[in-house]
């Protein structure tokens, strides 16, 4: 059977530090009465669950898509289980959001409720005052960042970046960081909602009070710089027989210019620009998802390119392993494409 791309629609989430501007970006129909920070783009979570925009499956949650249709889509048995192994999201950052980690393996071994989360960043919009938080400034232990912490001057002890629109930032497991005001970006994860905010700069919420801290969790799952702090003893030796992710720029070489942007256990991440131009056949024999950051145009099976599913900016469509998919480019623009690593989270 041939199984045709899935669309999925947005789930929208308030958040203190949201704006409007995914409405200006890419068209989103934003609630009017709530300030919107995120939009889950697919997310396979306890309470929170895509659904399927399109096509014969359409009004179906991702849930019961993988459980009946999975291998349809090219899945193995493991990859449809709960949870999906991709959370994919647009954050707009308004302000700046609070300073935080998340947990690796070895944390969530000592914290029940932890769900390990390694995620990556690609920038869509920066002011040009904008930066972003990653990672600690060498030589600094817990027992300094907590001294910071009584100081008021945590931020003085992360490095800082410049942001810029197509910046990529990866940000394994333990990685202290936070992203600043004006910033847009697309997010790919494993599929976890662990958060530990260690520092929320004294920000208050409409009602006067201050967000919940995670201090003593986010200073037991920080990756420190200092000499003598132990190194992270990760989670399981990444060696796959396959490679995803030649598979994915090999797949967009073809549709276009392609960059490998991440290659880790969990996810691998390409960036493809694609200039308008008649249909390209692909093939895959791995499924993989397409994150349209602009243009518009159809993606499908190659004996039927008009009837595709149609994209435009800000479109997240999960395309099926296939030996016949073309992409149709009507106005040129970049994707990022996504697919499952060689480890499951469990």
């Amino acid at each position: 059977m041939s199984c045709s791309p899935v669309k999925f629609r947005p789930i929208f989430k308030e958040r203190i530090w949201g704006s409007d501007r995914l409405k200006r970006l890419y068209g989103k129909e934003l609630p009017a009465d709530a300030v919107i920070g995120e939009s889950w783009e697919l997310a396979d979570l306890p309470d929170d669950k895509s659904v399927v925009a399109n096509g014969p499956w359409s009004g179906m949650n991702v849930r019961q898509l993988l459980s009946e249709h999975g291998q349809e889509l090219g899945f193995t048995q493991e990859q449809c289980e709960f949870p999906f192994g991709l959370l994919i999201k647009f954050l707009d950052a308004n302000n700046v959001l609070s300073v935080q980690v998340h947990p690796d393996g070895q944390a969530c071994r000592k914290f029940s409720e932890a769900q390990l989360k390694t995620e990556c960043w690609y920038v869509l919009e920066a002011q040009s005052d904008s930066v972003i938080y990653r990672g600690l400034k060498p030589d600094v232990s817990r027992e300094k960042l907590q001294q910071a912490l009584t100081d008021g001057n945590v931020e003085e002890l992360m490095e800082r970046y410049p942001a810029k629109k197509g910046d990529f930032h990866f940000l394994p497991a333990g990685t202290i960081h936070a992203l600043g005001a004006g910033v847009v970006v697309a997010e790919i994860q494993t599929p976890s909602d662990t958060t530990y905010r260690l520092y929320d700069w004294n920000r208050l919420d409409s009602q006067g009070r201050s967000r919940q801290l995670h201090i003593e969790q986010a200073l037991e799952s920080i990756h420190y710089t200092c000499p003598g702090c132990p190194p992270p003893t990760g989670d399981k030796t990444y060696s796959s027989p396959d490679d995803t992710a030649g598979i994915l720029k090999e797949i967009a070489n073809k549709l276009g210019s392609a960059k490998l942007l991440v290659d880790c256990p969990y996810f691998s991440v390409v960036c493809l620009s694609a200039d308008e131009n008649a249909p390209r056949q692909f093939n895959s024999n791995i499924p993989f998802v397409m994150i349209a950051l602009n243009g518009s145009g159809i993606v499908g099976n190659n004996d039927d390119p008009e009837n595709g599913c149609q994209y435009n900016a800000g479109d997240t469509i999960l395309i099926p392993a296939t030996a016949k998919g073309c992409l149709a480019v009507r106005q040129s623009g970049q994707f990022l494409l996504t697919c499952l690593g060689p480890v499951k989270v469990k």
